[in-house]
Formats: structure tokens, sequence, C-alpha cells
């Protein structure tokens, strides 16, 4: 059973994938707030109701497209959103990194990696909003000497910013996002890479590399699980 119903909001101009993904989250105990086709519909929408996670059609119908429409709400409202798309280029991918990703979808796509995208992203919420109650300011203070800013994306060490490559640097973010969470690899994957396929032992590199710049870093391996990554006490 669900612990919360989540007011779903569906953005998608082809009509049979917006009721493939009602259906879906109808039968997972969710409620849809609607299915629209455009930037207008959806805004009208988000502005009279609370929604809690949007299913966004990167390629939409109308002078707005689904990654203007995403970056107009992220800046507005802050709203968790899953993309679907026909495209799987570097170049969408990375402009979509932009925005408040929580899943991608390549379609065309079935009621699993629906139901998959969709778990993934709950549990990610739910972290943060256990994170917010966590997090008491934008500093976290991981080891001695050693403050990470959520704000600026910065790991600083006795006062000085450490240099880091994009994917550590995007690696310790997700893991500072998620402080005293366990993450598995897949959720990592489709965070990070938007990319299933990437290997564990890739993760693993870069986590490695972190620990040999921070070594009082306390990255925990979860065994065949993930990491976790522990808050100073």
């Amino acid at each position: 059973m669900k612990e919360e119903e989540y007011n779903i909001l569906i953005v998608e101009d082809e009509y049979i994938n917006a009721k493939f993904i009602e259906q879906t989250l109808i039968s997972q105990k969710h409620k849809v707030a609607g299915i629209v086709a455009n930037a207008l519909d959806a805004k009208d929408i988000i502005k009279n109701q609370s929604i809690d996670l949007i299913f966004m059609d990167i390629n939409l119908e109308g002078s707005i497209d689904g990654l203007q429409l995403a970056k107009d709400i992220y800046e507005t409202y802050n709203i968790p959103i899953i993309y679907t798309t026909a495209y799987g280029d570097s170049a969408t991918i990375e402009e979509a990194k932009d925005t408040n990703i929580y899943g991608y979808l390549i379609k065309p796509f079935d009621e699993r990696d629906i139901e998959a995208v969709l778990n993934v992203a709950i549990k990610l919420i739910e972290k943060s909003k256990v994170n917010k109650n966590q997090i008491l300011s934008d500093e976290i203070d991981l080891a001695e000497g050693c403050v990470y800013s959520l704000k600026n994306r910065c790991l600083c060490i006795d006062g000085a910013a450490l240099s880091l490559t994009q994917k550590e640097s995007q690696v310790l973010h997700f893991f500072c996002k998620n402080i005293n969470c366990m993450i598995d690899y897949d959720t990592l994957k489709e965070n990070i890479w938007m990319d299933k396929s990437v290997a564990n032992s890739t993760i693993r590199d870069i986590i490695l590399r972190i620990r040999k710049k921070v070594p009082h870093l306390k990255i925990e391996n979860i065994a065949r699980y993930g990491y976790i990554l522990k808050k100073k006490l």
C-alpha cells in the first residue's frame, strides 16, 4: 500500500501515450490532475492545483516546448518532472539537466517502464522531504573542516574550494541532497547519467576518486546496492 497519493499532471500531445500514462498512474493509486497538450493549459492547471509531479513531453505542440515549459515551472514552482520523449540524444539530455528532472522515459515505453521511473521519482521526492527537515541551512558539515554548499555546489576544505571534475561534482551534489540516505546504483545512473546501461564500475571509479581527494568523507558502501554519505555528527 502506498503511503501517499500523488497529484500528477500529464503534459503530452500524443493522446494514446497520455492515456497510457494516465491508466498506469491510476492503477498505482495516484490522482491525475489533468491531461494537457500545450504549455498554456499546463500553466493554468499548475496555478489552480497543488501538483506533486509532472510527466512532461519534451516535443510539445505550440511555441513553447517541454524543456522551456519545464524551466519556467522550475523557476516558479520547482515541481519534479519526468520527461517523455522520442529523442535520447546527449544534447537534449544535457539541456534537461537544467530543470527539476526526476526521470526520463524514451518512447515507445510500456507500463513497466512507467512504473519503474515513477517509483524512482517518488523515492527521491520522499527522501528530499526528509532531508529538508534534516538540513536547516544551505551548508552541510560533512567532516572536520569539510563543508559543502548546496546553493553554490561547492566543497570547501578548511575554507578553500576543492577542484572536482563535472561527474565528481554531480555525484557529490546528489549525495549531499540525499544526505544520510542510501542511494542505489540505478538511482545514480538515472539521475547523473540518465542511462541505466552505465556500468557499476564507472560509479565505483568516481566514488574512489572523490574518496582520494577527500579521505575523511564518510561515503559508505552498501553491499550490492550502492552508497550512503553520512553527515558529521
